[in-house]
């Protein structure tokens, strides 16, 4: 049996690898930041369900079902951890099994004569190639952070999707309500301009007076078109997103009455969350890219060094196939390749440059997204707390509006108030009614970006 040898210098450095240094930088976190306990509670996975509507919560999974976007991203990520096992596999040793028939004929001229054999082989094969400088380990490691960046990735689709579908769902039900409201209104119009027409023609009132109703009437009629429009618009992009018409998700789109939420009942975190780092997964996708190309410099500097492999065979050779497999006609090998690079004429350094260049951009998109995450949180506090001051104020507004309405119309009926300071009032109750109703669907827009700027329920595993 013979034993192969590896010069001394090889097996001291043999537990050595180049290894490069991600360099993530360290943000620093607002003061006074993080979630109370009850707050916290909120971003679980399911974090719609703190609206308490069943109809959302299908429609929500409905549509993570039926989205494309997140198929592909789901196809993405099994492919990369399929990648990963590939590049696992490449540190272990291989073995083939192999054999071979022949039959060969032989002319020797001096006997003058030729001569014809037969030979079998059977055996197996081993290589494994010795990862000194830690190129297979670190084409692993690259592949490992690659295949949780695709994860990281597919999360954020994933709340995308969610949120946008959520909108979409309270979005048909909000131009529902107006839809409603401006048809309410237009009837409502439409039988008080018929009885102004009657008293029209028996020379009750002014002509002028007759014309302001016509003109109130048609403007609530072209609301009404309007907010149709809109509705049929929403009901559209529902059917794109669920890939199916909105009734076979839900039955009472038209029924609004359950559609009802006070600026005080809204369920959100009111703080910057201390773990912010981890419970965004835009921002665990970059790092996962800045640790990939890491990992890739480190590859690309290994091919400066050489590559040794050692590789043996084990099996028989003979020239009668009944006793091929015997003692007598048992053989192996055992050997060991080297290569090194000698001249390439800079394939090798441009290589690391570019690996290099790659790391330095995935560094400046990680720092970029990170800024945009404390930007995106900033925001959408600010911008739940004002739409919830607005949809307070136009509340309390539409409240006084209704009543000046109904004290006006008295008064006009009296006699004591004029048919335009009548007419004026019926036009700014209407508009403000609808005024409220944006005002709320725009402060549930709010509270649906507020939850995905802190992550929705996602949090990465810091243990991995």
């Amino acid at each position: 049996m013979k034993r192969l040898t590896l010069p001394l210098s090889l097996i001291l450095i043999s537990g050595c690898s180049i290894s490069q240094s991600p360099d993530i930088p360290t943000a620093t976190l607002p003061k006074k930041s993080g979630l109370t306990e009850s707050e916290a509670l909120l971003l679980n996975d399911k974090w719609w369900e703190n609206f308490h509507d069943r109809q959302l919560n299908l429609f929500v999974q409905e549509a993570l079902d039926q989205n494309s976007d997140l198929k592909i991203a789901t196809l993405q990520a099994m492919r990369s951890r399929e990648f990963l096992s590939i590049k696992k596999s490449e540190q272990l040793p291989r073995i083939d099994a192999y054999g071979s028939a022949s039959k060969a004929k032989n002319y020797m001229a001096s006997f003058d004569q030729s001569f014809t054999y037969d030979q079998f082989e059977l055996g197996a094969m081993a290589s494994y190639e010795i990862d000194l400088w830690g190129k297979l380990q670190n084409t692993k490691m690259a592949a490992f952070e690659d295949m949780m960046r695709e994860s990281y990735i597919k999360e954020s689709i994933k709340q995308r999707i969610i949120a946008d579908s959520i909108i979409a769902y309270f979005g048909v039900k909000t131009n529902t309500n107006l839809y409603h409201i401006s048809k309410e209104r237009y009837l409502n119009e439409k039988t008080f301009y018929d009885y102004m027409q009657n008293q029209y023609n028996a020379g009750l009132i002014r002509q002028s007076d007759l014309l302001q109703e016509e003109s109130l009437v048609q403007m609530f009629y072209d609301e009404m078109v309007k907010q149709k429009n809109v509705l049929n618009t929403y009901k559209t992009a529902v059917s794109i997103l669920l890939g199916k018409e909105p009734k076979n998700v839900y039955q009472n789109t038209n029924d609004t009455k359950d559609f009802r939420y006070s600026s005080s009942s809204l369920p959100v975190p009111s703080n910057l969350p201390s773990d912010i780092l981890q419970r965004r997964a835009d921002i665990q996708a970059a790092q996962a890219k800045v640790k990939s190309s890491a990992f890739l410099v480190s590859v690309a500097k290994s091919a400066f060094f050489p590559s040794i492999s050692l590789s043996g065979s084990l099996g028989y050779v003979s020239g009668d196939l009944n006793r091929l497999v015997t003692s007598n006609t048992s053989t192996h090998s055992i050997g060991g390749d080297i290569l090194s690079p000698i001249l390439d004429f800079g394939k090798i350094q441009a290589n690391i440059k570019v690996t290099k260049i790659d790391q330095k951009i995935a560094l400046l998109e990680y720092q970029d997204t990170v800024r945009k995450a404390f930007g995106e949180v900033k925001d959408s506090l600010h911008t739940y707390a004002s739409s919830k001051q607005r949809m307070y104020s136009q509340e309390k507004r539409h409240r006084a509006i209704s009543q000046k309405k109904r004290i006006i119309e008295k008064q006009y009926k009296e006699g004591f108030a004029t048919h335009l300071e009548f007419l004026v009032s019926r036009k700014e109750e209407s508009e403000v009614a609808m005024s409220k109703e944006k005002i709320k669907f725009e402060t549930l827009k709010s509270v649906v970006e507020l939850y995905v700027s802190l992550g929705g329920g996602f949090m990465a595993d810091t243990k991995k």
